[in-house]
């Protein structure tokens, strides 16, 4: 497992005095989901994909990125999400899981934020029947609105991609 991948968490780093934690919020269907910065490496435009025959619905296919082949799913299909209005998939988010990058088609990066442990509810803590692969939920200002705020379920990178490969 990779360092990247062992602490993509929603933990503050304990060596270090801030303790935001920094979350990519990514749009996909008309949900807004978040990854731990930590389990990010990169944020591209789609490249060219290769479709892989007879896959599972939830993959694209593979894509190559400077000479690495990375698989490539599409986040709506995999969270059974229904998408009212088919979109073109705008961003592919490289995300770590351990042994090797994922990536992760969404439909746009929404922004990064810098939660306080206090703005998160962990899953652990709530009363609702959550898969695995959703840490918790946090609210973030809306892009859209200055007061508003934007309900973010934040998923486990690992429980949610790691059994993909």
């Amino acid at each position: 497992m990779t360092a990247g991948a062992q602490r993509a968490t929603l933990v503050p780093d304990q060596a270090s005095e801030d303790t935001t934690i920094p979350v990519l919020a990514v749009l996909a269907g008309s949900e807004t989901y978040g990854f731990p910065l930590s389990a990010v490496r990169e944020i591209l435009m789609p490249p060219p994909l290769t479709e892989v025959p007879r896959s599972a619905k939830h993959f694209l296919g593979v894509i190559a990125v400077r000479g690495e082949i990375i698989t490539l799913v599409d986040l709506p299909t995999l969270l059974n999400l229904e998408v009212l209005d088919p979109q073109p998939l705008g961003r592919v988010i490289l995300v770590d899981v351990g042994e090797e990058l994922i990536g992760v088609a969404v439909h746009r990066v929404v922004q990064v934020s810098q939660l306080q442990p206090d703005q998160i509810e962990y899953a652990s803590t709530m009363s609702a029947d959550l898969s695995e692969c959703v840490l918790g939920v946090a609210r973030i200002p809306s892009e859209s609105s200055g007061n508003a705020e934007e309900m973010v379920i934040l998923v486990d990178p690992g429980a949610l991609l790691g059994g993909l490969t």
